[in-house]
């Protein structure tokens, strides 16, 4: 419970790594609020609240500003603080460049990237006017290198992640703002949610562990996926003090498929 009262939003909650991570905070006592697109949050939400921590759903599209400042603001009214974002919220947008519509472009790098800035846009103030915080966005082992598998799009999301956030990181504490960390989890071939979707094949329909076992699992030391609840492990590391000299980091969760 070493996060009770710290006021924690959390996008993408609804199923996957989200939902892995909002149960890792809610197992630390903190007051969730956690948006996904529709009803999505709404069965994470009642598990966090039978694991004993105060949570509500709340339906929010990382595309719309206007959603992303509705769980910033439900946030400080409910835990009269905002001390952490985790922006979960993400897309694949499976398709080859050269066969790829604008539109897939377009929406993939919307809900990715500038998704993450909306999230993060609306959660500064509060931040700032207590002058603390923990941003903690999550990019992707294909935003460390070119990536592999029809997921162009999504490399190229995931890169300017790390971007933001590595920038974000230089500018609140060059503008005074210290006790503000910003920093990206890189999760690697993670067993539920997108890491099981983001692989394609010309082959025909495959799992995610029958793509992993077939093409990566020699590529990784670790030989095996990741837990969504390592990722989840992981964003609650960096939300704790002991992590406050962590910022402008994107650390790998990964088996070791990415040293670097």
């Amino acid at each position: 419970m070493r996060l009770r009262g710290h006021g924690v939003v959390i996008t993408g909650a609804g199923g996957g790594i989200g939902r892995a991570v909002a149960l890792a905070f809610a197992a630390e006592g903190a007051s969730l609020v956690l948006g996904d697109v529709g009803e999505a949050a709404g069965a994470v939400a009642e598990a966090a609240r039978r694991a004993g921590a105060d949570a509500v759903a709340v339906a929010a599209d990382v595309t719309r500003a206007a959603d992303m400042e509705a769980l910033a603001r439900r946030c400080v009214e409910g835990a009269g603080r905002l001390d952490v974002l985790v922006t979960c919220a993400g897309i694949d947008g499976q398709g080859l460049l050269a066969e790829q519509d604008e539109e897939t472009w377009t929406r993939v790098i919307d809900v990715n990237l500038n998704g993450t800035y909306r999230a993060i846009r609306a959660a500064l103030p509060a931040m700032m006017a207590r002058r603390s915080g923990r941003i903690v966005t999550i990019s992707s082992v294909f935003g460390r290198h070119g990536g592999y598998g029809f997921i162009t799009a999504y490399t190229a999301s995931k890169h300017g992640v790390i971007g933001l956030t590595r920038a974000l990181a230089a500018e609140v504490g060059g503008q005074g703002y210290p006790g503000i960390t910003v920093n990206a989890i890189c999760p690697g071939y993670v067993r539920a949610g997108m890491g099981i979707r983001i692989q394609s094949t010309r082959r025909g329909p495959m799992s995610g562990e029958e793509i992993f076992e077939r093409y990566f699992k020699r590529q990784v030391p670790a030989r095996r996926m990741i837990e969504p609840e390592e990722i989840g492990a992981a964003a609650v590391f960096l939300a704790l003090p002991e992590s406050s000299g962590i910022t402008g980091q994107a650390l790998n969760v990964d088996g070791g498929f990415v040293m670097a």
